[in-house]
């Protein structure tokens, strides 16, 4: 796989990402402040996490270096959990079990 077509794909992941996460903030305004409280935190760590995600997309493809595996490597091991939480945060968040 190509650097370019690499990045290109965890790109349109960051914005998946960015999508659900703007979901979840319409979601968390639609709770009472108590919950809403709880949910804040949540989704600006997430928030945070996504967008230094991002930075080393934008990094590696600026970058462009000839030997990008461990780049790549860290980047999966990044998008894997990011994924795994934002998934969490908006399943816990429908189901309505704010903080936990």
């Amino acid at each position: 796989m190509e650097v370019k077509d690499y990045c290109k794909a965890m790109l349109a992941e960051v914005t998946a990402w960015k999508e659900k996460l703007e979901a979840m903030k319409k979601v968390a305004d639609t709770y009472g402040s108590a919950e809403k409280e709880k949910m804040l935190p949540l989704i600006g760590q997430l928030d945070q996490e996504v967008t230094t995600a991002q930075v080393r997309v934008d990094q590696l493809e600026n970058e462009c270096p000839s030997d990008w595996s461990p780049m790549k490597n860290e980047l999966d091991d990044l998008f894997g959990t990011i994924g795994s939480s934002v998934d969490r945060a908006w399943r816990d968040l429908e189901a309505g079990n704010v903080g936990g």
